[in-house]
């Protein structure tokens, strides 16, 4: 399961991209930058000359190809996921596993319930973060600590106050693979059970980076420095299986996107030339 450590480092990825000027970014977020540590944000400050910010990406890339690249288009996409929702009028978002995550920060939800779920450290120290914040906790974000593996998601939603009742956006970025089969099809089936109309957009890696690496020899390091640290990757699934295996646990695949769609929806149209990891893709379904 994700860790402390990780939550920091997609902090710090997103943060990064706010030193693009504002016709080149994906996004906007001035929040992240709190959650990284003093010496990450001293690391920032130099990194707005563009050759080093681009030097930086570069070096990344060698430890895991396209990892930037796929975080801040995974942050776009569920980015755009969120403002449809609270366009369409959804009453409640679960941001899943949502570690360091800004979009209640971002996002004006009044009127919405937000429930950031993740493990007992992160949420702690998340929570004692963004209290010190100027903006101070929103009024309608609930935390909810849990382990996925050991927890059912509907108890410790319910202990928060949630209802199935409610129509609802599930957002579960960079979880899956950390995770048992079983607990994935177990929050799965959950999100099933709730009311019509319901969405989940998560991420998943490609089974076959799992059961043979060999074939992907440009992530042997980042696989085993994962599996070093307690934070090894052990679920997957193949883009050409995942509609089928949604629609066993009652949901309705919307779109599968990868590395491709996103050059095209996000990059493309801003002429910016960028790798993106074509291991991790997103799901989009509908109870």
């Amino acid at each position: 399961m994700k860790s402390i450590t990780t939550s920091e480092k997609a902090a710090m990825i997103r943060a990064m991209e706010m030193m693009f000027l504002k016709n080149e970014r994906l996004y906007d977020d001035q929040y992240s930058i709190k959650f990284i540590t003093a010496f990450n944000r001293f690391f920032l400050k130099i990194m707005k000359p563009k050759c080093i910010r681009n030097w930086m990406v570069n070096f990344m890339d060698k430890t895991g190809p396209g990892v930037y690249g796929g975080i801040i288009s995974r942050t776009k996409y569920m980015d755009d996921a969120l403002e449809t929702a609270i366009a369409n009028k959804f009453d409640a978002i679960v941001n899943l596993g949502g570690g360091y995550d800004t979009k209640c920060l971002r996002f004006d939800m009044k009127g919405l319930e937000y429930y950031h779920v993740d493990q007992k450290s992160v949420i702690t120290n998340y929570e004692k973060i963004m209290s010190g914040l100027q903006c101070g906790i929103p009024s309608y974000v609930r935390f909810v600590p849990i382990d996925f593996d050991t927890q059912r998601l509907e108890d410790e939603l319910v202990k928060a106050g949630y209802s199935k009742d409610n129509r609802t956006l599930f957002l579960w970025e960079g979880v899956t693979q950390y995770i048992t089969i079983e607990a994935v099809i177990g929050t799965l089936e959950f999100i099933a059970s709730c009311s019509k109309g319901s969405q989940v957009t998560f991420t998943y890696v490609i089974k076959s980076v799992l059961t043979s690496p060999i074939n992907f020899p440009e992530y042997s390091k980042m696989l085993k420095l994962g599996k070093r640290i307690g934070e090894e990757w052990i679920t997957g699934f193949e883009p050409n299986n995942i509609s089928e295996f949604l629609k066993e646990h009652g949901l309705k695949l919307i779109e599968d996107v990868g590395d491709i769609e996103y050059r095209e929806r996000y990059f493309k149209p801003i002429g910016r030339e960028i790798s993106i990891m074509p291991i991790e893709r997103m799901a989009f379904a509908e109870v």
